[in-house]
């Protein structure tokens, strides 16, 4: 069951610019069928960002994730299992190795996929479900929408290979996040300002959409 809103009730607010905090490189994390990490790269890259991703930013990224791979560990590392019609990943810690989430991710056009967070997770207070968002519009099927205490959020995947995240504010649609894919349709660089949304709600709704029904690289 699909949300009870659409993107095109949130008009975009133009005048609110991505502002990105945190910086990820999502390594194997497109259509993997085992295990994938996430590096934390958040002050690691001198190329400004300057409202879409340059190549100059994502080699730097590519670079930097190399480096730190070999002497560091993961952020987070997932690991992947499932069937034909929906597949089961779990996130965990890459230092401590503790469990932060499961993804249930359904490759079904009409289903929802979830994340379910441990009981008193600092992430989401609640099970988060992101939904392909219906009514109108020939796009619609490229907009996912998810709630994280009660503030609708839209994945909008319109754009081939970059995706967008907005949060919606004051009944206006502002952009927190962006993710490209690199590497030969495996890797990712997802930035996100993380003063308008947790990492983790960001980083495990990024990765159904890499993943799921409508990938970014299909």
């Amino acid at each position: 069951m699909g949300h009870p809103f659409h993107p095109d009730d949130f008009p975009i607010n133009e005048d609110v610019v991505l502002k990105p905090t945190r910086v990820f490189y999502l390594k194997g994390c497109i259509h993997f069928k085992q295990t994938a990490q996430i590096l934390d790269l958040s002050g690691q890259i001198r190329a400004p960002f300057q409202g879409d991703f340059s190549h100059a930013f994502l080699d730097e990224a590519e670079q930097a994730a190399r480096k730190l791979v070999q002497n560091n560990s993961p952020a987070y590392e997932i690991k992947s299992s499932g069937n034909m019609m929906r597949t089961l990943k779990s996130i965990t810690d890459g230092r401590t190795g503790e469990k932060v989430c499961d993804l249930n991710i359904t490759f079904v056009s009409f289903g929802s996929s979830t994340v379910r967070f441990p009981p008193g997770s600092s992430h989401s207070r609640h099970e988060i479900e992101l939904a392909p968002v219906g009514g109108r519009g020939s796009d619609e099927s490229k907009h996912e929408a998810f709630v994280r205490h009660s503030i609708p959020y839209f994945w909008d995947m319109t754009r081939g290979r970059v995706g967008i995240l907005y949060k919606c504010l004051n009944q206006k649609r502002v952009e927190i996040g962006r993710v490209a894919g690199y590497g030969f349709d495996k890797d990712a660089v997802l930035v996100l300002n993380g003063e308008e949304l947790d990492d983790v709600v960001a980083i495990s709704t990024c990765i159904i959409l890499l993943n799921g029904r409508d990938a970014m690289d299909a």
